[in-house]
């Protein structure tokens, strides 16, 4: 296990190195293979790789034990990470900045356990009831996406609300102590907030959020031959991973309460609300049109200072490995 630090991020930073595309030998067959750099978080494939029987790669993985957010643009930029897993936003604003990312997968997830949550006393029971409401959200983030769309389909703004932007903790903290009326929450927070902090989820809004998660390499990465065959890999293994937390919930559910400290009940209760099977899937049309429509929304509500076509971000040279 590698832990780097945001110093070591930008010492190591510097030009990605180009591979040739022709013909190489494989990472099983080279005595010294690189190791593939994956970042890693709690409740991440890599969370119950080993469980679930995909652990023994034929080449050695590096795990990165970093934040998420631009400490993740920053080591993919530098070259001191191959394989992330991210929201549909970072890779815009990296589209800004130059930063080489080639989108290769998606994973959608349950869309049930997105929303918004609120205050039982806080007289909310529509979106209309936001109106002047505090309610937050993580800057940046899907959950920033959530809101404005959520708003603008019910013909308001952030200026219609009294939108406070938190991280996920501090929002949840804020909540428990009644500092907010609602909170846009996803995952296993969202349980927690009405479960234990006696909110409600607000009715009908999970469609106002997109639900798609994705795979992140860099250019540099796919250039190298023995980087590539890796990625491919690697990204079979973590959609058998995903299929194995299908098959075994309870086993899902015991290794996540584990690391995180949280009751059994709530990952247990998480996997029966879900609306779909958790899957990494091939990139299509639609996955990029979900994104293009967050990118549309930044740049409407000034979030970013240009427009952005995503369509040159992604990469689907691994659909035939996704569709097998």
């Amino acid at each position: 296990m590698v832990s780097l630090t945001r110093r070591q991020l930008l010492v190591n930073s510097g030009a990605f190195a180009a591979g040739c595309l022709l013909a190489a030998p494989s990472w099983a067959t080279t005595v010294q293979a690189p190791p593939l750099r994956v970042w890693r978080y709690k409740g991440s494939a890599a969370s119950f790789m080993d469980i679930a029987g995909q652990a023994d790669t034929p080449y050695p993985v590096e795990w990165i034990d970093i934040g998420g957010g631009n400490l993740v643009l920053e080591a993919l930029n530098s070259g001191a990470l191959d394989y992330a897993f991210m929201s549909e936003i970072p890779p815009i604003f990296a589209s800004i900045a130059k930063v080489p990312l080639a989108l290769v997968a998606v994973f959608k997830g349950d869309n049930n356990d997105s929303g918004v949550v609120v205050r039982k006393d806080a007289g909310i029971r529509t979106v209309a009831d936001l109106r002047g409401k505090k309610i937050s959200y993580v800057r940046a983030t899907n959950t920033h996406y959530f809101v404005l769309n959520m708003l603008r389909q019910n013909g308001m703004t952030l200026d219609d609300v009294q939108a406070i932007p938190l991280t996920m903790q501090d929002s949840l903290t804020a909540f428990r102590s009644g500092h907010l009326d609602a909170i846009a929450v996803g995952g296993i927070s969202a349980l927690q907030a009405v479960s234990e902090m006696d909110g409600v989820m607000l009715e009908n809004v999970s469609r106002y959020y997109s639900g798609n998660y994705l795979i992140a390499t860099t250019t540099g990465a796919l250039a190298d031959p023995q980087r590539r065959a890796q990625i491919g890999d690697f990204l079979q293994r973590e959609k058998a991973t995903w299929a194995w937390v299908e098959a075994n919930p309870e086993a899902w559910a015991q290794r996540s309460a584990a690391l995180t400290g949280l009751p059994i009940r709530l990952y247990t209760e998480q996997f029966q609300r879900r609306s779909q099977p958790a899957q990494l899937v091939a990139v299509d049309d639609q996955a990029i049109a979900a994104q293009q429509r967050v990118a549309d929304a930044f740049y409407t509500n000034q979030l970013i200072r240009q427009p952005v076509d995503v369509r040159p971000l992604w990469n689907s040279e691994f659909n035939h490995l996704l569709n097998s």
